[in-house]
C-alpha cells in the first residue's frame, strides 16, 4: 500500500492498461534467457535473450558484467536454481531458471515501470501495448527517445524511435539533418540517408551551394561518391541547370571543378552535356585555345570531332605547308589512316596521284614510297596506284620482280608477275624458258611448274632433241615418268628421236 500511495493515480492506470496488454501478449509470446561463460574473463558473461512468437524468433546476445544481473552471484553459475533481474528503462526483466557448470537458461517475465509509459506520453510519443517487453529486451532508453524527439518533429511514435535506432540514427544526426533539409522530412528519408552514409558535411555543402534538393537527391549524390568539397568548389563555376542529376553526371564522368573553371577562362560557356563531352573526349582549355590560334572552328562540336580523330592544329599547318588545301573530312581521313605530310610529298615525288583518296588507299595497303620507286625502276614502266596495290597485296617484292626481269622472261603486266609469284615459279625455270627461246606465256610457265617440270627437266630434253615439243607434251612426259636418259637410251638402241606419244607408250609398256 505504501508503494501504491507514492505513485500518482494516472501512472497506476497506465500501468494497469499496459499490464493487461502484456497478459494478452504473453499468451502468444514466450521470453527466454540463456547464459554462457565468457572466457575473456573480467567478470563478464554472455547473455542471450530470445523472444518466440507466432511471427518468429528474435534473439540478441551481448557480453555483460555479471554484476548487472541483480541477484546472481558467481557461485550460482556452477549449478542449481537461479533467480535474478535486469533493470531497463521500460521495466524489469525477471529471470528464473537454473545453471549447470556455468551454463544457465530459463524463462523471463517482464515487469513494467509505469514512469516509462508516463514519460513517453508526456513527450508525445505513441506506444503500442505489446512493444513494452520489446523495448526492455532492446534496452531502449528514455534519453534516446528524448534526443530523437527533440531532434525532429517527425518522431511521433515508438515505431519511429525504433526505426531510427535500428538504423543507427542518433539525436545529433537527426537534429542536423532536420535543420539542413528542405521541406518536409519523414522517418524513411532520414533512415535512407543514414543507411547510404550521407554525411552532415554533404548536406551543409548542398545548402551552402544554393541547391534545393529533396532528400532522395542527396542520397543519390552520396551513392555516386559526390564529395562535399566537389559541390563547394563547383558551385561558383557551374551556372547550368542546378539539379542533383547534373552534379552526379559531372562527377561520374570525372569532371573536376578546375576543368569547368578552365573552360570559362578560355571563353567557353558550354552546357552540362557539352562539358561532359569535352571532358570525355580528353579536350582541355589548351586544345580549344590552340584551335582558335590555328584559325579552326573552336566550337565544342568541331573541337571534339578533331580531337576524336587525333587532329591537332600542328597537323593542319603541316598539310598546308605541303601545298595541300583539304576539307575537314579529308584532314580527318588522313589522320585516321596515319598519313603524315612526308608520305604525301613522297607520293608526289614518285609521280603518283597524291590526292587524299589515292594516298590513303596506298597507305592502307602498306605501300611505301620506297616500294613504289623500286618497282618502277625494276619494271621500267609507270605503274598505277591500283597496280602497285595489287603487287604489294600479293607479296610481290622488288627483289622477285628484279629476278624475273634478269631471267629474260617477258612479263607484260602486273597480273602475270603476280601469277608467277603466287605459284612459286622459280626464276631458274623462267630463265631456262627464255634461254631456249620458247615463246611461252606466264600461264604456260605456271602450268609447267605446277606439274613439276623444272629447269633441269627442260634442259635435259632439249639436249636429246626435244627442244620444240609443246608444253602439254613436256607435262605428259613428266607425268608418265619418262626421263631424258630413257629417251637417250632408246636412241642408242637405234630407235631415233621418237614422237612423244610413242616414247610414252614404250615407257608405259615397260620397254
Amino acid at each position: 500500500m505504501k508503494f501504491a500511495s507514492s505513485i500518482p493515480f494516472r501512472l497506476i492506470c497506465l500501468a494497469a492498461i499496459a499490464a493487461a496488454g502484456l497478459r494478452a501478449a504473453d499468451t502468444d509470446t514466450d521470453y527466454r534467457w540463456r547464459i554462457l561463460p565468457n572466457f575473456g574473463g573480467g567478470g563478464r558473461v554472455n547473455l542471450t535473450l530470445t523472444r518466440h512468437s507466432g511471427l518468429g524468433t528474435v534473439t540478441s546476445t551481448n557480453s555483460i558484467p555479471l554484476s548487472s544481473l541483480h541477484g546472481l552471484e558467481p557461485g550460482d553459475l556452477w549449478g542449481g536454481p537461479a533467480s535474478f533481474h535486469i533493470r531497463r528503462d521500460a521495466g524489469t526483466l525477471l529471470c528464473k531458471g537454473s545453471f549447470v557448470m556455468g551454463v544457465g537458461s530459463g524463462a523471463v517475465r517482464f515487469e513494467l515501470d509505469p514512469h516509462f509509459v508516463a514519460d513517453l506520453k508526456e513527450m508525445g510519443i505513441s506506444l503500442k501495448e505489446d512493444q513494452l517487453p520489446e523495448l526492455a529486451f532492446e534496452d531502449v532508453r528514455l534519453s534516446t527517445v528524448r534526443d530523437l524527439r527533440d531532434g525532429c518533429a517527425c518522431v511521433r511514435s515508438m515505431d519511429d524511435v525504433l526505426e531510427l535506432d535500428h538504423h543507427g540514427v542518433d539525436g545529433r544526426y537527426l537534429r542536423q539533418v532536420s535543420q539542413l533539409s528542405n521541406g518536409h522530412l519523414d522517418i524513411q528519408d532520414v533512415t535512407e540517408m543514414k543507411d547510404h552514409g550521407v554525411s552532415i558535411s554533404l548536406l551543409e555543402a548542398v545548402k551552402a551551394g544554393g541547391y534545393q534538393f529533396p532528400t532522395q537527391s542527396v542520397t543519390e549524390l552520396q551513392d555516386h561518391g559526390v564529395q562535399a568539397s566537389f559541390i563547394r568548389e563547383l558551385a561558383p563555376q557551374f551556372k547550368g541547370d542546378r539539379t542533383a542529376q547534373n552534379l552526379v553526371t559531372l562527377h561520374d564522368h570525372g569532371v573536376s571543378p578546375e576543368f569547368v573553371r578552365s573552360l570559362r577562362e578560355a571563353g567557353v560557356m558550354p552546357s552540362t552535356d557539352e562539358i561532359i563531352e569535352l571532358h570525355d573526349h580528353g579536350i582541355d582549355a589548351k586544345m580549344i585555345r590552340a584551335a582558335k590560334d590555328a584559325g579552326l572552328d573552336a566550337s565544342p562540336h568541331a573541337v571534339i570531332q578533331m580531337r576524336d580523330h587525333g587532329v591537332s592544329p600542328e597537323f593542319v599547318r603541316s598539310l598546308r605547308e605541303a601545298g595541300l588545301t583539304l576539307s575537314t573530312d579529308e584532314i580527318t581521313q588522313l589522320q585516321d589512316h596515319g598519313i603524315d605530310p612526308k608520305m604525301i610529298r613522297a607520293a608526289k615525288d614518285a609521280g603518283l596521284d597524291a590526292s587524299a583518296g589515292a594516298v590513303i588507299q596506298l597507305h592502307d595497303h602498306g605501300v611505301e614510297p620506297q616500294y613504289i620507286r623500286s618497282m618502277q625502276a625494276t619494271l621500267h614502266t609507270k605503274l598505277s596506284v591500283n597496280g602497285l596495290i595489287e603487287l604489294h597485296d600479293h607479296g610481290v617484292s622488288p627483289e622477285f620482280a628484279q629476278k624475273i626481269s634478269d631471267s629474260g622472261f617477258s612479263v607484260r603486266d602486273e597480273r602475270q608477275l603476280i601469277l608467277l609469284h603466287e605459284h612459286g615459279v622459280p626464276t631458274e625455270l623462267a630463265a631456262e624458258v627464255a634461254r631456249s627461246h620458247r615463246a611461252l606465256t606466264a600461264d604456260e610457265l605456271v602450268t609447267l611448274h605446277d606439274h613439276g617440270v623444272d629447269a633441269d627437266f627442260l634442259r635435259s630434253f632439249d639436249a636429246v632433241g626435244y627442244s620444240k615439243i609443246s608444253v602439254n607434251e613436256l607435262i605428259e612426259l613428266h607425268d608418265h615418268g619418262v626421263t631424258a636418259d630413257y629417251a637417250h637410251h632408246l636412241q642408242s638402241e637405234g630407235f631415233g628421236v621418237l614422237p612423244v606419244n610413242k616414247l610414252i607408250q614404250m615407257k608405259d609398256h615397260g620397254v
